[in-house]
């Protein structure tokens, strides 16, 4: 019976900590994309590269779609991501055209690699190309 436990207990944490530490830029992007749609911002939030400017428009999203009226919110949680197309700009920038089946409005998410991991550049989904490199 303890065993039991600690086998739960250690498959449980090895699965939330595998989906924190995504092994590529397109797990890593798939893997923010589904906690916005799910509305787990807190999971999103650490994928959201750590720079002040990404943190606060992430925080002003999250706060802006927690006021968003409950069918909204079902109906996102409920919708499946179609991945349009994905751009690897060498080994450290992933670029993922995707939507979901609730807007079917194309978005693109892009994702870098710094410090060994893979981390959503959510100032790019406003600013585009126009931002400046890290």
């Amino acid at each position: 019976m303890y065993a039991a436990v600690l086998v739960l207990f250690f498959t449980a944490c090895g699965s939330s900590a595998s989906n924190l530490t995504p092994e590529d830029g397109e797990d890593a992007g798939r893997e923010f994309i589904r906690a916005v749609l799910d509305g787990d911002y807190v999971k999103a939030d650490m994928f959201v590269l750590p720079e002040d400017e990404d943190k606060q428009l992430f925080k002003r999203y999250a706060d802006y779609m927690r006021k968003q009226p409950g069918k909204e919110l079902v109906e996102l949680k409920q919708a499946n991501i179609t991945i349009h197309e994905i751009q690897q700009q060498g080994d450290s920038v992933v670029l993922i055209n995707y939507s979901n089946s609730h807007s079917h409005k194309p978005a693109t998410v892009k994702v870098l690699k710094r410090d060994g991991r893979w981390w959503v550049d959510f100032s790019y989904t406003f600013a585009g190309e126009k931002k400046t490199a890290p």
